[in-house]
C-alpha cells in the first residue's frame, strides 16, 4: 500500500496481517480523489474507521490541512501510528482518537469539510452512523461524507440529513459520495 500523490507521494505504508481488515484499494482511492479533486485542499478531514491511515494519509498528502483519525482498534492504532511516524508527519497536522465511531459521533463537538469512512463490510449500524454525523451537523455546510460500504449494506437513498450525490460500485463494495440535506444547515 502507497501514497499514490502529494507530499508523500510513493511512500509506502504498513498494513494490518488481520484479513478481516481491508484496507482501501489503490483503484477505490484514486476513484475517491478523483472524484473529489481538490475539494480536500486546506480542509479538515475526519477519517473514521481508519485502520492503518490509507485514505486519512492520502488526503494529507494531498493538502487538507488537518486531520483526526478515529480507530478503536489497538493493533491497526499501533500501525496507524507507525506510518504517521515514517511519514514525518507534524503533530499539529493530525489527532488520534481511540474510540467507537457511533460513540464519536453521538459525543463529539468537532465539525469537519471531509469525512472520510471504510467501516468493516459487517457493520449493521452504518445507516445509523451516518444519519447522526449529518443530523448533529458534524460534516460542515457545504461538506461531504465518503463513504466505503458492502454492497449488501446500503445506505438509505432518501434521509431527511443528507443526500447522495455519487454512487459506485467496485466489486462488493459502494462508493457513496453524501452532502448535507439543504434545510438542516438553513435550520
Amino acid at each position: 500500500m502507497r501514497i499514490q500523490t502529494g507530499i508523500y507521494k510513493g511512500r509506502k505504508l504498513k498494513a494490518s496481517r488481520n484479513l478481516s481488515i481491508r484496507p482501501t484499494t489503490s483503484l477505490v482511492k484514486e476513484f475517491i480523489f478523483n472524484v473529489l479533486q481538490d475539494f480536500y485542499f486546506e480542509k479538515i478531514v475526519c477519517d473514521i474507521f481508519s485502520g492503518s491511515g490509507g485514505l486519512g494519509l492520502e488526503a494529507l498528502s494531498r493538502g487538507a490541512d488537518k486531520i483526526v483519525f478515529v480507530e478503536k482498534n489497538s493493533s491497526s492504532l499501533k500501525i496507524l501510528l507507525e506510518n504517521i511516524e515514517n511519514l514525518g508527519i507534524d503533530t499539529s497536522k493530525y489527532r488520534v482518537l481511540k474510540m467507537d465511531a457511533l460513540l464519536f459521533a453521538r459525543k463529539t463537538d468537532m465539525c469537519f469539510d471531509l469525512i472520510l469512512m471504510d467501516p468493516p463490510f459487517v457493520y449493521p449500524p452504518l445507516q445509523e452512523l451516518t444519519e447522526i454525523l449529518f443530523e448533529n451537523k458534524i460534516i460542515k455546510a457545504g461538506g461531504m461524507a465518503v463513504i466505503e460500504h458492502e454492497i449488501t449494506n446500503p445506505l438509505a437513498a432518501q434521509s431527511k440529513f443528507y443526500e447522495i450525490v455519487k454512487q459506485k460500485k467496485f466489486g462488493r463494495s459502494i462508493i457513496s459520495f453524501l452532502i448535507p440535506a439543504k434545510e438542516v444547515h438553513d435550520e
